[in-house]
């Protein structure tokens, strides 16, 4: 059986994969026992799918230091388990050997029971992967590699065949990790992680971006102005509230929505990435001011309608591309010192979802005169509660500039964008935002339930009327697109 054990364990050479942290392990795919009498079995990584896995490479059976290390481990088999946490040790002997080491008493050279199993290694193909291969003398040197419970490898360590290993450390190297924080030096338990967001001060260094300065912050997290150490170009990064991320994919697939634009009125997003367990998306640093402080300086006529034409192009692109903004509003436009404004921010943003129940227009009804009826009877508070979706975690986006869709907790669409376009439009024409003397939970409340475009339109200029009854009606389906408001606006001008 050793003979045909080994062959199954045995590997070409170029299907050989190197380990190296922060990557998927190396493959596993050999036999081990767990005890002098147990059978040997087949293991694979996707046997420990799920849980920490720790690898303890080791020379040879019948050797001086291994017993010695091994049975320290086993020792501790409870504080691993209790971390969730299995171990395997592996070496380049045969599973008869291993088993006569297991059924020998210790006072005979031998080992004695474990409390977890050995592998065999016997050509060194794991070994190689995990590059602890001593060829010169066909063992391997003392290596221990913790594998996360989705299969990426997260810590390294490997000694020579002099010195043993010490379960202590790798316990409080495993307890570190899996508190997902950053640990100094010395960390234990007993230790708070070092908070990266409060860290965040000019001169720190972000991954490969040296922090300049912090441009703003929000309830999303904060952004940054930054030198890329490894391009050499100045940068803006967005460094987003690890509380606040849904999950790391998520801000993953709504910044790529954002990177596919290509639009001299869309702020350009050059990365996405991971720093120091911060979600981090890198876009250039764009010179100028806020369009909120723009309207605040004052905006004339001609003015306006120049910066509206060229956002509702931004807006129109992404839109073509079902590329939903989902928190557009004038602090996520940046006027540059030439006049051209820039559409930053889509932290909001997400691939356009197709509608999941063909009664959505009549739920929302509902919901609106639910809603409404709770406002009527004096209940403001479960009014407010009412109006997020069940289907939502949360309301998405800023209260100020939000479609009435989204007040009730909808997910943002094309024609939510095309509400808070809106809105902005109704600020950089008057000068005021539409609820600046209202608050927060009074115009949530309102919201679902107001005729907007018959208390806004009026106060614009004659020209503008039209079309900013159109921007906010109630009902979305009535919102003319993007593309639309872009040729009316040229229109205007």
């Amino acid at each position: 059986m050793s003979l045909q054990v080994e062959r199954m364990n045995e590997k070409p050479a170029d299907e050989v994969i190197c380990a190296a942290v922060g990557r998927r392990s190396p493959p596993l795919d050999l036999w081990c026992v767990d005890g002098p009498e147990q059978p040997p079995r087949h293991i694979t990584l996707a046997d420990y799918h799920g849980q920490w896995l720790a690898l303890i490479f080791y020379p040879r059976d019948f050797s001086f230091v291994c017993p010695t290390e091994l049975t320290a481990f086993s020792a501790r088999t409870a504080d691993f388990q209790n971390r969730h946490c299995a171990m395997l040790g592996i070496s380049v002997d045969s599973l008869e050997i291993h088993q006569e080491w297991l059924a020998a008493p210790p006072d005979k050279g031998g080992l004695g029971p474990l409390q977890f199993p050995l592998a065999s290694d016997p050509e060194g193909r794991l070994a190689q992967g995990f590059g602890v291969w001593v060829p010169e003398k066909m063992v391997c040197l003392r290596g221990l590699f913790i594998i996360d419970p989705t299969g990426v490898l997260q810590y390294s360590v490997i000694h020579n065949l002099n010195v043993g290993r010490s379960p202590d450390e790798v316990l409080r190297v495993l307890d570190a990790l899996q508190t997902g924080g950053l640990c100094p030096a010395n960390w234990t338990t007993a230790d708070g992680v070092i908070d990266p967001e409060g860290a965040l001060q000019p001169g720190k260094v972000l991954g490969h971006y040296r922090i300049r300065k912090q441009l703003g912050s929000g309830a999303f997290g904060a952004v940054f102005a930054a030198w890329d150490l490894r391009l050499e170009r100045p940068v803006a990064i967005k460094v987003l509230k690890r509380s606040l991320v849904e999950s790391r994919e998520a801000v993953l697939t709504e910044a790529r929505a954002a990177a596919r634009l290509n639009h001299p009125n869309v702020c350009t997003i050059y990365a996405v990435e991971e720093e120091e367990g911060l979600p981090v998306i890198v876009m250039e640093h764009i010179e100028g001011r806020a369009l909120t402080q723009v309207i605040r300086d004052g905006l004339d006529a001609p003015t306006a309608l120049h910066l509206a034409a060229q956002i509702a192009a931004g807006l129109s692109v992404a839109h073509q591309n079902q590329v939903v903004h989902g928190d557009f509003k004038p602090a996520n436009v940046i006027v540059s010192p030439n006049g051209s404004p820039k559409i930053l921010d889509f932290g909001l943003s997400r691939f356009l979802k197709v509608q999941k129940s063909r009664d959505a227009e009549a739920e929302l009804a509902q919901r609106t005169f639910a809603v409404q009826r709770l406002v009527d009877l004096g209940h403001a508070e479960e009014a407010l509660l009412a109006t997020v979706d069940h289907h939502s975690d949360s309301l998405r986006g800023t209260p100020a500039y939000m479609s009435p869709e989204q007040a009730q907790g909808s997910d943002p669409t094309l024609a939510s964008d095309v509400f808070s376009f809106g809105l902005t439009l109704y600020e950089m024409l008057t000068g005021h935002a539409a609820y600046e003397n209202r608050g927060i939970v009074q115009h949530l409340l309102r919201l679902p339930t107001a005729d907007l475009a018959c208390e806004l339109a009026p106060k614009v200029a004659p020209p503008y009327r039209e079309l900013l009854a159109a921007l906010l009606a109630r009902e979305p389906a009535r919102r003319p697109s993007m593309d639309q408001v872009m040729r009316e606006l040229e229109l205007i001008g």
